[in-house]
């Protein structure tokens, strides 16, 4: 519109451009309205406490299944008309947050979930673990001030991304914590549970602290998300050694047209049998190795890329806040989770650290003012199960398959240590009535 202003011939027009360009930003208002204020607003959502029995020698698939059951209730297509009509995302209309607390050293298991999946996520869980205790319960984070950080509060709090790009590269999965011993040991201990350390770690909270770990998962389809499927097509075609299409940008396009106007066609051969043929200045890039011969490095990576693209994906926000009253704050509790996601790190492939985007620390200008705002924003959305650059859905939210949730978030397959008797858990195996009990 500024430019509008400065062209003459244009300037008596500018009420002509001025509805267009209002126009735009009163679609943005209007989405936001009937998308957070109109739909969002009406939906109902409760807080399931899950108690989980003292040994669980279900295999981590099930937990696996559970995510891949919960990916088709909360994922939804929405055409033109519940959009703009009646205000649903154009992804997924709501979402799942997997959470575990540590209150004062006392360890939860909560999902939060929309009303009307309630029921699928719990058939879901008692099918595959039966002796699981489900609850509603009162949202825990109501039990502090909402208004934190403040005098006698303060908080903390991370958000995690992957660290390598592209996200097609997983990182470690539950399947490489499984220890190949044979028959001499029995098959519950073969697996290494990395759960335990973190619940080790929160267990260790004293009065006053609180430590909060939230994985809040969207479900997306190959529509949603075409950039990441092709940079899976892009990766394996070159793991492969495959020829790799590559369309020509306008600038490789310009360059090509002036190196072809000073050089002009390539000279073959001398006399009359001599030819002429333009050489093109811009290759396609194609792989030289056509039979596939693969290192075991670069098979595995291959095998690994394949396998997270074949299954579900989420947009999945990771989030860390320690809570804790001023007097009984520890810096050395607020970054439980790091040691936790370093365990599924690998060198060939992914690995999760956390954002220097959200995180809430400046080293050079505004090193007061912009902590305590980054500090607010990081526990509303906690909150409110936001992403971190909420309303944008994408930003700092990484693409994780039902393996990499079942491997971060899932029942701890044994419970002992210092987690035993600061855990909630299903001492006895319970059952329904026989069928011949008599009623009189």
């Amino acid at each position: 519109m500024i430019v509008i202003l400065f062209i003459p011939f244009l300037r008596v027009w500018w009420w002509v451009f001025f509805p267009l360009f209002l126009s735009v930003e009163l679609k943005k208002l209007y989405l936001w309205w009937i998308r957070w204020d109109f739909s969002y607003g009406k939906k109902k959502w409760v807080v399931l406490e899950v108690v989980p029995p003292k040994e669980v020698l279900v295999p981590l698939k099930a937990m696996e299944d559970v995510y891949t059951v919960m990916w088709g209730v909360n994922f939804n297509q929405a055409n033109w008309r519940e959009q703009w009509c009646e205000g649903d995302l154009p992804d997924a209309p709501g979402w799942t947050s997997w959470e575990i607390a540590s209150i004062e050293g006392k360890l939860h298991f909560y999902i939060r979930v929309l009303a009307q999946a309630k029921t699928s996520l719990e058939t879901s869980l008692y099918s595959h673990y039966p002796e699981l205790e489900i609850t509603e319960v009162p949202d825990y984070t109501k039990n502090v001030p909402q208004n934190i950080p403040n005098k006698e509060w303060d908080v903390y709090g991370e958000d995690f991304v992957l660290g390598r790009k592209p996200e097609v590269y997983p990182i470690r999965t539950y399947e490489k914590f499984f220890e190949p011993q044979g028959e001499r040991i029995s098959a519950e201990e073969k697996r290494i549970d990395p759960l335990s350390s973190l619940l080790e770690l929160m267990s260790k909270l004293g009065p006053g602290e609180q430590f909060w770990l939230q994985f809040t998962t969207m479900s997306v389809a190959e529509n949603d998300e075409p950039n990441f499927y092709r940079e899976a097509n892009k990766e394996i075609s070159k793991l492969t050694k495959r020829p790799i299409k590559h369309t020509k940008t306008f600038a490789e396009e310009l360059n090509e047209m002036m190196y072809h106007l000073v050089m002009g066609p390539k000279k073959e051969g001398s006399g009359e049998k001599a030819t002429y043929k333009w050489t093109e200045s811009t290759k396609t890039e194609a792989g030289e190795d056509k039979e596939l011969l693969l290192s075991p490095g670069e098979r595995e990576i291959l095998t690994e890329v394949e396998g997270k693209v074949k299954r579900p994906i989420f947009r999945t926000n990771i989030r860390g806040v320690y809570v804790a009253k001023r007097e009984n704050y520890n810096s050395a509790h607020r970054t439980l989770t790091r040691s936790y996601f370093a365990h599924f790190q690998t060198n060939n492939l992914n690995f999760l650290r956390f954002s220097t985007t959200t995180r809430p620390k400046t080293h050079y200008f505004f090193r007061t003012s912009i902590p305590f705002i980054r500090t607010r924003r990081q526990f509303r959305n906690y909150i409110l199960r936001f992403p971190p650059l909420f309303p944008n859905r994408r930003g700092e939210c990484p693409i994780l398959n039902t393996e990499e949730m079942a491997t971060l978030y899932h029942f701890p397959l044994k419970i002992t240590g210092l987690v035993a008797p600061t855990m909630a858990r299903v001492e006895s195996k319970k059952g329904g009535p026989p069928p011949n009990l008599p009623t009189e």
